[in-house]
């Protein structure tokens, strides 16, 4: 395709990897198509075959293309075989492509941060509340918006590390990389340090009282009204968030 050009000698098969999986994440290469023959790819990327096939296994490891001999590399349904790790790369794409992913992000931040709450509630012991003690004081101290939105994640990081559970903090580290690429959007949540700070003061509150079910509702309605001030603020009102039970 004329969207692919030559890459450096340096990184060449993660330089390929870059660009196919872009072309595939916006639909250049469709679900259900076959990515070009091998000594065309080569060709048109100026590598070798060798460096070309690592790129494609790295890409069949993704999910986002089937190589089989005989049939060459057809591409997948990233939405049916992809996993989280796919999250980081499509974002930097989401608009306008898939304007709506990052509305699905914060839905799901705000899906997992409230039950992360509830649990650590549960779990944790008030002299394991030291972290996040410090981060409520650092962001009493933050001046600026976008520091003061990195000491709400890292807030929301130490909380998962209460619930003693693994897989959420891998998750919750997955939704932090792919929320990266629209922090100064998303800084405009702590536009308002007031909000944020009694925020981490409540939270606190509920962790220090064991009360789960208190823990999760403010939780919850924080991160609603985060994600709803996100798609104000972006002037975006069909990224405004979905309604979900109680």
């Amino acid at each position: 395709m004329s969207m692919l050009k030559p890459v450096e000698k340096q990184r060449v098969a993660e330089e390929i990897v870059e660009q196919l999986r872009a072309l595939i994440l916006t639909g250049q290469y469709p679900a259900g198509s076959k990515l070009p023959p091998e000594r065309e790819l080569s060709k048109k990327l100026g590598v070798n075959r060798a460096s070309l096939r690592e790129a494609l296994k790295k890409l069949e490891h993704l999910g986002l293309v089937r190589i089989r001999q005989g049939d060459g590399t057809r591409v997948l349904d990233f939405m049916a075989t992809g996993g989280l790790e796919l999250m980081r790369h499509l974002l930097p794409l989401a608009s306008p492509s898939q304007p709506l992913l990052i509305r699905d992000l914060l839905e799901f931040r705000r899906l997992i941060g409230r039950e992360i709450a509830r649990v650590a509630a549960y779990r944790a012991k008030p002299t394991e509340l030291g972290r996040l003690r410090e981060l409520a004081a650092a962001g009493q101290a933050a001046t600026a918006a976008l520091e003061l939105f990195e000491i709400d994640f890292d807030f929301y990081v130490a909380l998962t590390q209460l619930t003693g559970n693994q897989v959420m903090v891998l998750l919750i580290n997955t939704v932090r990389e792919g929320v990266r690429s629209y922090a100064h959007t998303l800084a405009n949540l702590a536009a308002m340090p007031d909000v944020v700070r009694a925020h981490h003061r409540d939270l606190l509150a509920a962790l220090e009282a064991h009360d789960p079910d208190r823990a999760a509702r403010i939780a919850d309605d924080y991160l609603a009204s985060g994600a709803e001030l996100a798609a104000r603020f972006a002037g975006r009102p069909d990224l405004a968030p979905l309604p979900l039970p109680a």
